[in-house]
């Protein structure tokens, strides 16, 4: 199955998801609502924009684990969601842990959605 020409910029298998997520940051604690996973990035939903070209670390926990990955990554946009119409920040990983990333591709084939 070929990848259809949609102009989004994401590669690879993705799911719409509810996951909350915090980043921390100084002293503070924030939350955010991811809505899509994949296995290069991730969709915030965020009223406010993150300066494009941030790096964002969040922490969270994958549906049915108890464990808490780290992922981080760079803010590549702030726009709307096409797939679910709600405005946030898309975010591409970097410098991240193999193991995590391996953790994200078994749950994206366990639950492809």
């Amino acid at each position: 199955m070929g990848k259809k020409n949609t102009g989004e910029r994401r590669q690879g298998q993705r799911s719409k998801i509810q996951i909350w997520a915090e980043e921390k940051r100084e002293n503070s604690v924030y939350y955010h609502l991811l809505t899509n996973l994949s296995k290069t990035g991730l969709f915030i939903e965020k009223k406010l924009p993150f300066p494009v070209g941030s790096t964002v670390k969040l922490e969270l926990k994958l549906p049915e684990s108890d464990e808490k990955i780290i992922v981080k990554g760079n803010i590549i946009g702030n726009y709307q969601d096409p797939s679910l119409k709600n405005m946030g920040a898309g975010l591409k990983f970097v410098d991240m842990d193999q193991e995590v990333i391996e953790k994200i591709d078994r749950f994206l084939n366990k639950y492809e959605l």
